[in-house]
């Protein structure tokens, strides 16, 4: 009877002993994947940042001005081009109507 107590008792002792190093050398696979996965997110970060930066300058209105005259011949009205047309019963929802009018630029092209 003494032999199988002593061979329960040393694989008892042998399956604690395996699950305790599979939890060890688990803890530290996931170490290792978290400190990637925080590498990458620093380097994802930094690369938004720089897309950021990337988005302002393109979309700031003194490129798109610049754009717009230069590529495509486009320059801001002149006084002469800009009509102010307030159309019958516009309202601004404040309950006055017609107080604020639109404003309509008309510019003569080659096409027309």
């Amino acid at each position: 009877m003494r032999p199988f107590w002593l061979i329960c008792t040393v694989c008892g002792l042998s399956l604690m002993f395996l699950f305790y190093v599979w939890g060890k050398v688990d803890g530290v696979r996931v170490g290792y994947e978290l400190d990637q996965l925080t590498k990458r997110k620093v380097l994802l970060e930094q690369e938004h940042d720089v897309l950021q930066l990337r988005l302002s300058q393109l979309t700031s209105p003194e490129r798109i001005a610049r754009l717009a005259a230069g590529r495509f011949g486009m320059r801001a009205p002149t006084p002469g081009q800009i009509v102010l047309v307030t159309p019958p019963g516009f309202s601004t929802g404040d309950g006055v109507e017609g107080d604020t009018p639109l404003r309509v630029v008309h510019v003569r092209t080659l096409y027309q």
